[in-house]
């Protein structure tokens, strides 16, 4: 299956910070991305998922903002000379999105005296009708290069999902609202219109529509089906809940998915006002389509280099690793640009301690190492599998950690899939 992404409806803004204080000083860019921060969970505590702030390598401080689970983050970046740069791709969310993000950064500029340059500001701060106009712009030449592409091949293709992850589903194409079939995808290569319905955000208001979207992006990108096992997990699930029951009271009529909601309630074991007519509806509605990616297996990428894990699994990404495991079972993947380096010499570099016993691997251009062995460190016996992959210019190491010993089939071949994608 292939992502598309034609074209963007994104935000990318400049602006000068002015001093401040009784003795006015310009704040550096560390100080200015943390009061913005600090002012952004203070003033959209139900829209700002996260806040993630670092300084990059060339010393400029920046602020990564979750603000919608089907979009990327916010980006914010600040030098101490009060330089500042908003970027923000905006077209997975929708027009709703697009003007909520303008609003946000125009509000900003005023509390933290950021004079943002109308030369860079293009469509950040457009009027409704050309947000949306821009919008369905890249929508109905999207959907017909899917429908081409379906044309070709039967796979199907994700649009407006969040990257890093490719999903298993039946049907043409998987959006962050759930997939839709090829009958669905003629209607709306007719009308651009018609695919409204996988906008996550549509109109400007946060209405019961806008409630319902965002919690149903959050049960088919991100709820694990079963009990919550890690930090977060539980968060999500109760967000989710939240959303449904605002929505609820705002937009009785909308068609709220009652058993998947019915079922989310019985991991996270709420009890409230809400939940009891949750399981009455569950009585008198037929079951709907069930919901969520991660009941399947999903693959995800790191730095070139693409795995198959199994849907349930929790994750945790950093610039540097990539984590996720469940059940017994977790994995560990790092990649790295080795330029010019063969894919032999890397493995002699980095896999020549695994010794003369160490499996080798080969399919196509990707090369591997790896030894399996026992680990007691932490008072209890686990498997360990300690694997390198490589194609020229790049190599990935792996390490797959399992507490059942007849899991090292499992590692090996979890281990021989990886590959770059």
């Amino acid at each position: 299956m292939v992502s598309i992404l034609l074209s963007t409806l994104e935000i990318r803004l400049e602006g000068q910070a002015s001093k401040r204080g009784l003795i006015p000083r310009m704040p550096d860019g560390e100080r200015l991305l943390a009061d913005a921060a600090a002012w952004l969970r203070a003033e959209y505590p139900d829209q700002v998922r996260s806040t993630r702030q670092r300084t990059n390598p060339s010393g400029e401080a920046e602020l990564h903002v979750g603000l919608h689970p089907a979009t990327p983050a916010l980006y914010l970046s600040a030098g101490d000379s009060g330089n500042v740069r908003a970027v923000a791709e905006t077209v997975a969310g929708g027009p709703g999105y697009h003007r909520f993000v303008g609003r946000v950064l125009e509000r900003l500029g005023r509390e933290l005296s950021i004079a943002w340059d109308e030369a860079t500001a293009g469509i950040t701060f457009a009027e409704r009708p050309d947000v949306e106009r821009a919008y369905l712009g890249w929508l109905g030449p999207t959907l017909a290069a899917v429908r081409h592409a379906r044309q070709r091949s039967s796979a199907g293709v994700q649009v407006g999902t969040p990257p890093g992850t490719r999903y298993t589903f039946e049907g043409a194409i998987a959006t962050s609202l759930g997939p839709r079939d090829d009958a669905w995808l003629e209607s709306a290569v007719a009308d651009p219109r018609v695919a409204i319905e996988i906008t996550p955000w549509w109109l400007d208001a946060t209405d019961g529509r806008y409630l319902l979207n965002r919690a149903l992006a959050l049960m088919w990108l991100e709820v694990r089906w079963r009990k919550p096992a890690v930090e977060g997990e539980a968060q999500c699930l109760e967000d989710v809940h939240r959303l449904l029951s605002k929505s609820f009271p705002l937009e009785p009529g909308l068609p709220y998915p009652w058993h998947a909601w019915a079922e989310l309630i019985s991991f996270a074991g709420f009890e409230d006002g809400m939940t009891r007519q949750v399981h009455s509806r569950t009585k008198i509605e037929p079951p709907e389509t069930p919901i969520g990616y991660r009941r399947d297996p999903v693959s995800i990428s790191h730095e070139g280099w693409a795995l198959e894990i199994p849907g349930e699994f929790a994750e945790r990404r950093t610039e540097e690793e990539w984590w996720g495991g469940g059940a017994g079972r977790s994995v560990t993947l790092a990649a790295t640009d080795t330029g010019s380096m063969a894919a032999q010499a890397f493995l002699a570099q980095v896999a020549g301690d695994l010794g003369a016993e160490a499996l080798t691997h080969q399919a196509g251009a990707v090369v591997g190492r790896a030894r399996i062995h026992s680990d007691e460190s932490s008072g209890v016996a686990v498997g360990v599998l300690d694997g390198y992959s490589a194609v020229n210019g790049s190599g990935a190491a792996i390490r797959i950690v399992f507490d059942d010993p007849t899991d090292w089939q499992w590692a090996l071949d979890l281990w021989r899939s990886l590959a770059p994608g």
